[in-house]
């Protein structure tokens, strides 16, 4: 009996340490997809201020020239705005969004920022496209910077919180 209960604490300590470190991995994930999504933003108002390629056309060349986490996002909607379906670009990136991004670290609000400047992007000239972009880019920096500064406090806090809640447990359950 004393030899499964204390299988059972090793079980529980090790799979709250794991909690742990699965919850402090999301937060050091969630800075590193929102630098790329700037980087990829930043890239997208390139072409469309210097190169004067159409918002569709740009969204394609970004999925075409950079694999990584949001290169299903960027062909998704790019496919979608090349069909002529008839609905709207904030409908199809919101669409995109929600279906391509849920494996993703960005939390609710950052997909909700996103929406938003789907939102906004979409039906402008290009000068108010650029616009937006700026303003979203700057947004991202300020989160990334904001982020920065806490993640590695809070990384270290959800690893020894996994730990301690897991000898927590069993020494209760002991």
């Amino acid at each position: 009996m004393l030899v499964v209960k204390i299988i059972g604490c090793i079980l529980v300590i090790a799979s709250s340490t794991a909690m742990g470190f699965f919850f402090s991995n999301e937060m050091k994930l969630r800075v590193e997809n929102l630098k790329e999504l700037k980087k990829l933003i930043v890239l997208l108002r390139g072409d469309i201020r210097y190169a004067n390629t159409p918002l569709p056309e740009a969204i394609s060349a970004i999925a075409r020239r950079n694999p990584g986490t949001f290169e299903s996002f960027f062909k998704n909607t790019a496919s979608k705005l090349h069909e002529f379906s008839g609905h709207t670009f904030a409908e199809i990136w919101k669409e995109a969004v929600n279906k391509e991004l849920g494996d993703t670290s960005l939390t609710k609000k950052d997909k909700e920022h996103l929406i938003e400047f789907g939102e906004n992007l979409g039906y402008l000239d290009k000068d108010m496209q650029l616009n937006t972009l700026d303003l979203y880019i700057i947004q991202l920096e300020e989160e990334v910077a904001e982020l920065s500064k806490t993640v590695k406090e809070k990384a270290y806090l959800c690893n020894s919180l996994g730990i301690m809640a897991g000898i927590f447990i069993s020494i209760i359950m002991f």
